[in-house]
């Protein structure tokens, strides 16, 4: 996937975080999609919700890329995703791309 089409994606979800990670594409940010490892997006759900119960318990305030991201991450049940990562100076956005690459299902 190229970063054009990457950023495409990212810019048509509307979240915050969908949003910045696409400026920071568009920036030069390192990305990586990892187009070979299809999944359903309730496995992705089972260990990123569990992390967000664990944070929770620690005390750790999740993002509202959480708060947004893992309800859509249910949403999208056990339609197939692919996971991928961008890079920024604040830290990485986790996204979720529809398999056919083409749309983003959800970021955290």
């Amino acid at each position: 996937m190229d970063r054009e089409d990457l950023a495409a994606a990212l810019e048509r979800h509307p979240t915050d975080a969908a949003g910045h990670a696409a400026l920071a594409l568009r920036a030069g940010a390192a990305f990586k999609v990892w187009a070979e490892k299809v999944k359903p997006a309730r496995q992705y759900l089972d260990v990123w919700a569990w992390r967000a119960q664990c944070m929770e318990q620690d005390g750790v305030v999740t993002c509202k890329d959480f708060e947004q991201g893992l309800p859509a991450l249910r949403h999208a049940g056990d339609a197939p995703v692919v996971l991928g990562r961008v890079d920024t100076a604040e830290g990485t956005h986790l996204f979720f791309l529809a398999s056919d690459l083409s749309s983003c299902v959800a970021v955290l």
